[in-house]
């Protein structure tokens, strides 16, 4: 029987709700607690997700932080290592101009140097040397070798008692730095640099930053060069404050004190960038150090903008950004910035070692620069010993002259004989000591030569040759035994042929060879059979000197640069390829040729040309043979007195002349049979007079006096020029000798 309960519902209807209700009620506590632990884990993971990008941020802040302290001081470091770099370059530099003109002041005093001179000495300089000149006490010019014009004069630097340099511009703008000596009397010497070439070439080059630039002021604060050309000579502030009134320069007076107290540093500070048409405010930063010049110094200054520094953190902090925008690979693209701040720290650490190489590689060329400066000096010396010498046979010739007048009068068993004898017989040695302290003044390998006995000079070579040859190298020789002569520089021939020797026995190495010198003389065909130039129709003969071996031989590639400077073929470190080099370079300076034959397996051979000359001729015959009449011409008074009352008691017409002038109104008046020179006249050369008065007397006879014997007087010898030449002190005895000689050869004339 059912049972009903109230209002239609039955029992179990009522019992089955309960359970649904109850369960319904466990699934809610159930998704309330899922849900609830959702909530958690969501909260935990945001937590660790903030946690880790706090910690990424902090990470992010301290190598940012890092990176770009690292960065502004490296950069900073640069700047002042540029700034020192410089600064002691420039004090070399002018110190090395001070010297200069030091050398040639003392030289202008003492009244040693002339124009030529000084413009031998412009001429060899290859650095800014723009000028050498001289002004009163009132600041006029004396004399100029080039003739510039310098005005608007501004005091520098005090280098000490004497020494002074100033700023100056010529009337078209050009600026200059002239380095000045003031003499007693008022004068000054001036050596005067090309300030803006100076600028141009070594420094307005070296770039910092995007608007950055070098300046260089002296210790009172003129400016003493920057990229703006109105902003030399200025007073760094005050010149500015009359240019651009209306700015605001608290700041830069603050920095500029720091720089001018003669220390190195940083400073930061506000300016204007100067090179701009219309400047305006920007942060900056400079880095100073002085540059000493004796007792004053100079302010070199390395500007840069602020902003400059910190441009190449900019892309570091996008890469940052990017990192944290991209949570999926944070720690990938951390790494990847990591490494990319150790590449730039070992970049920023190379670019330092290369400025401290940058440094060293400076200092080896300021070595050069003195070792280059030194052997001016030498050649300047060079030229001092040989003015010397001039002067010293001037003193000879009439002390030689005298006592051999002396001795033909007075009776040769007298006292007074044998202390004219003495006087005479000293005068020679010191003739000969002259001539060996003549030596030492070599110019160039050009200009100063002697006549060389080939056979007795080849002989020598082949010993010499001979000394530095191992065991296992056989030295042959075939030495013509025709007599002839050369003129050139015995010491720079033996250079050549030992240098050629040595590198056939390296050629040759370790195994058994030979070493062959075959000399003889050649004609001018022969010689164009092995040189690519033609030679001169000066010379008729050539002695050719043959230098073979057996060794490895050179391909054609190596015997095209073998003559090139720096090319060697062997190991680094046991050649500096200068050898060869130096060797075509007297060779030519010789008026010769140099050529080489090779094969790869077959050896080399190295041929030698150098033109060949007629031997000195000496008579003894003491009387000319007819009455002829001279013209002797020479700037020392003494010398003139001398050589026409020695002719004179030979019962020779003699006239004589100071100079060219004179010269040719006496030849005008009354002709010569003998014109009897000095080649060092104070209005020119004696060739150039000779050449001269070729044309108007063809039958005069016109003998060189020279202290030395150049390529230029055999040359003007051998062109019929001049007949002859006397290598000074001369005497009476000489003189009549060479008219002998001369006149004796045109009578075997046809």
């Amino acid at each position: 029987m059912l049972q009903y309960c109230k209002n239609g519902v039955t029992a179990g209807d009522r019992k089955e709700q309960k359970v649904d209700q109850e369960k319904e009620e466990v699934f809610f506590d159930i998704g309330k607690r899922k849900r609830k632990e959702l909530l958690v884990r969501q909260a935990g993971i945001i937590a660790v997700l903030i946690i880790v990008i706090s910690a990424l941020l902090y990470l992010g802040r301290y190598i940012w932080t890092d990176y770009r302290d690292t960065l502004v001081e490296n950069q900073k470091a640069q700047m002042l290592i540029i700034s020192q770099t410089l600064g002691k370059n420039i004090t070399d530099t002018m110190l090395d101009y001070k010297d200069d003109l030091e050398l040639l002041a003392e030289m202008e005093s003492g009244g040693t140097a002339d124009r030529s001179f000084y413009e031998r000495y412009l001429g060899t300089q290859e650095r800014f040397e723009k000028d050498l000149m001289r002004i009163d006490a009132e600041g006029e010019p004396v004399w100029s070798i080039y003739g510039t014009t310098l005005q608007n004069q501004i005091f520098l630097t005090q280098m000490d008692a004497k020494n002074s340099i100033w700023q100056c511009e010529d009337p078209d703008g050009n600026r200059y730095l002239a380095f000045r000596q003031r003499f007693d009397n008022g004068d000054s010497f001036l050596l005067v640099i090309d300030g803006e070439a100076y600028y141009e070439k070594l420094i307005s080059d070296i770039h910092v930053g995007t608007n950055g630039y070098i300046m260089i002021k002296n210790s009172s604060g003129i400016i003493v060069m920057h990229p703006e050309r109105n902003q030399w000579g200025i007073d760094v502030i005050e010149g500015r404050k009359k240019l651009y009134p209306d700015l605001d320069y608290t700041s830069l007076e603050e920095m500029i004190r720091k720089q001018i107290s003669g220390n190195s540093g940083l400073s930061d500070y506000y300016s204007y960038w100067w090179t701009q048409e219309n400047p305006t405010r920007v942060r900056k930063i400079s880095a100073y150090a002085p540059a000493w010049i004796d007792d004053d110094y100079w302010v070199v200054s390395a500007v840069i903008d602020y902003d400059d520094l910190y441009s190449p953190v900019a892309k570091g902090v996008q890469n940052l950004l990017l990192v944290f925008a991209v949570g999926s690979v944070v720690f990938i693209l951390l790494a990847v910035y990591i490494g990319k701040l150790l590449f730039e720290q070992r970049k920023a650490d190379s670019e330092i070692g290369y400025l401290r190489e940058l440094n060293q590689v400076l200092e080896e060329m300021h070595r050069s620069e003195e070792t280059i400066a030194h052997q001016q000096r030498l050649q300047i010396m060079g030229t001092m010993t040989g003015g010397i010498a001039h002067e010293f046979n001037n003193f000879l010739t009439p002390i030689m002259g005298h006592a051999e007048l002396l001795m033909l009068q007075l009776p040769e068993d007298s006292e007074e004989y044998e202390s004219a004898q003495e006087i005479y017989d000293a005068s020679e040695k010191a003739k000969e000591i002259i001539r060996q302290i003549s030596s030492m003044s070599r110019k160039n390998v050009e200009t100063v030569y002697k006549n060389i006995d080939c056979l007795k000079f080849l002989t020598r070579a082949v010993k010499m040759v001979q000394s530095v040859c191992p065991a296992n190298v056989t030295l042959k020789e075939e030495l013509g035994k025709e007599e002839g002569y050369i003129l050139g520089n015995p010491t720079q021939l033996n250079q050549v042929l030992l240098n050629i020797c040595v590198n056939a026995i390296h050629a040759i190495g370790r195994d058994e060879g030979s070493l062959m010198i075959r000399t003889g003389y050649v004609d001018k065909k022969t010689v164009m059979q092995y040189v690519s130039s033609e030679p001169s129709d000066i010379w008729k003969k050539y002695l050719m000197i043959e230098i073979g071996d057996d060794g490895c031989g050179m391909d054609k590639e190596t015997v095209k640069q073998i003559f090139e400077p720096f090319f060697t073929t062997k190991k680094t470190g046991e050649g500096t390829g200068l050898g060869l080099a130096l060797a075509e370079q007297i060779i030519t300076s010789h008026k010769g040729f140099i050529s080489v034959q090779s094969e790869l397996g077959k050896g080399s051979i190295f041929r030698i040309f150098l033109p060949a000359t007629e031997a000195p001729e000496m008579q003894t015959r003491t009387e000319s043979g007819r009455n002829l009449h001279f013209v002797i011409v020479d700037d020392n008074a003494k010398i003139l007195q001398m050589l026409g009352k020695s002719l004179e008691k030979l019962k020779l017409s003699v006239a004589s002349c100071r100079n060219g002038a004179a010269l040719e109104e006496c030849l005008k008046k009354q002709g010569a049979d003998v014109l009897l020179i000095d080649e060092s006249l104070e209005d020119g050369s004696g060739v150039d007079f000779c050449m001269a008065l070729q044309g108007k007397y063809p039958e005069m006879l016109r003998i060189i006096m020279t202290d030395h014997v150049t390529r230029e007087i055999v040359e003007a010898k051998q062109r019929k020029i001049i007949d002859a030449y006397i290598e000074k002190p001369v005497s009476r005895q000489t003189i009549l000798e060479t008219v002998y000689c001369c006149t004796h050869e045109e009578e075997q004339q046809p």
